[in-house]
């Protein structure tokens, strides 16, 4: 991912990261989370890196390009805290469930 300027995260290689700055000029992180054929891309404009820089390197499936719902066996949704900040959240019980 370093050619599109992702560089790998220290805990996980399996993540990239690179600074961008939000619409209103705040900066912030966006990353890619990368393995074998499942992508997940958390950025302000994730659809634009998925068809313009991955979708280069990559043959993606129309209908998987969106908000995610699953990534790697584990169900994905944005979640709002307390102080409205929303985030993505991960949940492995599906997962789990089908492994059992």
């Amino acid at each position: 991912m370093m050619h599109l300027k992702f560089n790998s995260c220290p805990a996980d290689t399996d993540v990239g990261m690179r600074p961008a700055k939000k619409a209103d000029g705040s900066p912030y992180y966006e990353y890619i989370l990368l393995y074998t054929d499942d992508i997940v891309v958390i950025s302000e404009n994730a659809e634009d890196i998925l068809r313009t820089k991955v979708g280069k390197y990559f043959e993606l499936k129309e209908s998987s390009i969106g908000p995610p719902s699953i990534y790697l066996g584990a169900r994905v949704r944005q979640v709002e805290s307390d102080n409205v900040v929303k985030a993505w959240a991960f949940s492995p019980s599906q997962y789990v469930q089908a492994a059992v």
